[in-house]
């Protein structure tokens, strides 16, 4: 399974990888796709720290959302759309 990893910080950050003391290089808000059995300690502390985040890819994963396009993948938004009016408090008639 993959797993896209992305640089919260506006600085680059080097982050070992869990397999043969290889190394991940991210720029600054940078977005990489990597294996789950790459994920080290290293890039999990930092997952708990606020340095990335760590969104794991289920198929095609966020591919439709880049190109544009909807699939059959694409989840559909559901939820009613309310009146933005509605919820507003109403004040003094003048």
């Amino acid at each position: 399974m993959k797993i896209n990893i992305k640089n919260l910080l506006f600085q680059p950050l080097a982050l070992h990888l869990a397999s043969d003391g290889e190394g991940l290089h991210l720029s600054a808000r940078e977005c990489r796709e990597i294996l789950t059995e790459h994920v080290s300690e290293e890039i999990e502390r930092a997952a708990a720290r606020g340095f990335v985040s760590l969104v794991g890819k289920v198929g095609e994963g966020l591919d439709h959302v880049v190109d544009g396009e909807v699939t059959e993948d694409t989840p559909e938004n559901t939820a009613p759309v309310g009146d933005p009016q509605a919820s507003r408090k109403k004040g003094k008639a003048r």
